[in-house]
This record gives C-alpha cells, sequence and structure tokens, in this order.
C-alpha cells in the first residue's frame, strides 16, 4: 500500500513540474527564435555593407573592417546562443 501512494505522490509532483516546465520552455524557445531574427538582420546588414564595400575601386579596407565586424559579431550571437542554452539546461536539471 505504501509504494503506491509514494508512486501517486511522484506522479502528481511530475505532472505538476511538467504543467510549469511548458511555458517555460517556450520562453527558452522564444528568447532563441528572437536571437535568430537579430542574426538574420545583422547578416542582412552585413550582406549591404559588403556591396557597398565592393562598389568601391579601393576596398580592401573596407572588406577587412567588414570581415572584423561580421567576425565579431557572429561570435556575440553565438555566446548569447550559448548562454541561453546552459539556461534551458540549468532549468532542466
Amino acid at each position: 500500500m505504501k509504494p503506491t501512494i509514494l508512486l501517486l505522490i511522484l506522479m502528481l509532483m511530475f505532472l505538476n513540474f511538467s504543467g510549469h516546465a511548458n511555458p517555460i520552455e517556450e520562453q527558452f524557445l522564444e528568447k532563441l527564435n528572437k536571437l535568430n531574427k537579430e542574426r538574420g538582420e545583422f547578416l542582412n546588414k552585413i550582406s549591404l555593407r559588403e556591396s557597398k564595400c565592393i562598389a568601391k575601386f579601393f576596398s580592401g579596407k573596407c572588406l577587412e573592417n567588414l570581415d572584423v565586424d561580421y567576425e565579431n559579431g557572429i561570435r556575440d550571437f553565438e555566446l548569447r546562443r550559448q548562454r541561453i542554452l546552459l539556461e534551458r539546461r540549468k532549468f532542466r536539471a
């Protein structure tokens, strides 16, 4: 009889946790989607800047600066993505 009560309590705890976890999981997904959207906008801006650089006669320095900005921007997005995923892993644990 006691194992049945314990099992029932564990099932109720699980159901309560899973009901609470779904909205939080959605928040993590929302953050990731927002980050992906920002990344897409960043890539569009980089593409426009690249077109302007290529249109210049002496475009070497412009393209070098663009490359640095691109690498820094992508690194920033990846770090932010990893922070979100780490938060989610901590929550799940």
